[in-house]
């Protein structure tokens, strides 16, 4: 209270002037006077307080003074724990899934724990999560002991690496999967157990398969047989060729001769013999030919073939030599023989 009046003198921040407030007889407040200056207030001598002043009390000097404001340090009084303004605390909430200003009037300490949102089940929860069999928690480890014969039926009908063969379509794997030489073989399936190559026989048609005799009669037939040529050059070094010997061959394996072809470098005649003899009685001569009278000839033209061989001795054994003889020779200075043979 400032001077001896009743009332109390206060600072009105709106109108930046002194005010006295008192009280009526009927307990209203009412505004008694209003100064600008503290020095305009009755039986009160005070400077104006400068920025960040107080007034205060000198009890000492018995006036009024205007002084910074002295606040001390107070922060321990605002400790949680032990001060004697202490701030209001709390538990720190679970970490959730937005973000969020928060409501509360309380602080968190430093070392405060969020609990985690996904925190692991200890054993004794997990047992309780998981449920105890006939209640219907379809986490429990044990459902399967639950089901009849009609679960497990779906289960195995849904899942197509369970499916399983039908008579045919195992026949037909047993085929396709080539394991028919073997009698002793086997391929197994849901219904049976078969014999692959009893199966197999079962499941070609009868044109399909070779008997012995039609497996040599294919085997000796032109087209089915391994082919190779036996070929000699008769060169005469830019000349007409001179008749007479012009070398000799070792065949390395055993053959039938089905054909002969000549190649001339321009058209002319020739005719050509051909002498075989085993390689321990080498060298043959004119008695061991094998042509008969069908030797090799080309008359008048480039070329000449003969698959019909009429009185040849068609058969040469491995180790035979060949050894080939100009008989006669019109214009040609160069030939190539060449002896189409089926390997036997």
């Amino acid at each position: 209270m400032l001077g001896e009046q009743v009332g109390n003198w206060i600072w009105d921040v709106a109108n930046n002037a002194w005010v006295k407030q008192a009280g009526t007889a009927g307990g209203a407040m009412s505004i008694h006077a209003i100064v600008e200056e503290l020095n305009d207030v009755e039986d009160v001598n005070a400077p104006a307080p400068g920025a960040d002043e107080v007034l205060t009390w000198d009890a000492v000097a018995g006036e009024w003074i205007a002084a910074a404001a002295a606040v001390g340090a107070h922060k321990d009084t605002h400790d949680p724990e032990d001060g004697a303004d202490p701030l209001d605390t709390a538990i720190a909430v679970k970490v959730g899934e937005a973000n969020a200003i928060g409501d509360s009037h309380s602080f968190s300490r430093a070392n405060h724990v969020h609990e985690k949102h996904h925190a692991k089940y200890t054993d004794a929860e997990a047992v309780t999560a998981m449920g105890v069999l006939g209640d219907g928690n379809p986490l429990n480890h044990d459902r399967a002991a639950e089901w009849g014969a009609t679960e497990h039926t779906a289960i195995g009908d849904a899942a197509p690496h369970h499916a399983k063969y039908t008579n045919a379509e195992a026949k037909a794997a047993a085929v396709q999967a080539g394991a028919i030489t073997n009698a002793v073989t086997k391929a197994p399936t849901h219904d049976a157990v078969f014999d692959v190559k009893t199966t197999a026989d079962a499941a070609l048609p009868a044109a399909d398969k070779y008997t012995d005799a039609e497996a040599v009669d294919a085997i000796e037939a032109d087209g089915n047989l391994p082919v190779a040529s036996i070929t000699f050059i008769i060169d005469g070094g830019g000349s007409v060729i001179e008749t007479g010997i012009k070398g000799a061959l070792e065949i390395p394996f055993a053959c039938t001769i089905n054909r002969v072809t000549l190649l001339a470098d321009q058209s002319g005649s020739i005719v050509i013999d051909i002498w075989k003899q085993a390689y321990a009685d080498y060298p043959p001569e004119n008695a061991n030919s094998i042509v008969s009278a069908a030797p090799p000839t080309i008359t008048t033209a480039e070329k000449s073939q003969d698959s019909t061989l009429t009185g040849w001795t068609t058969a040469i054994a491995a180790g035979d030599c060949l050894m080939f003889n100009v008989d006669s020779i019109a214009t040609c200075t160069w030939v190539t023989l060449s002896l189409k043979v089926t390997k036997t």
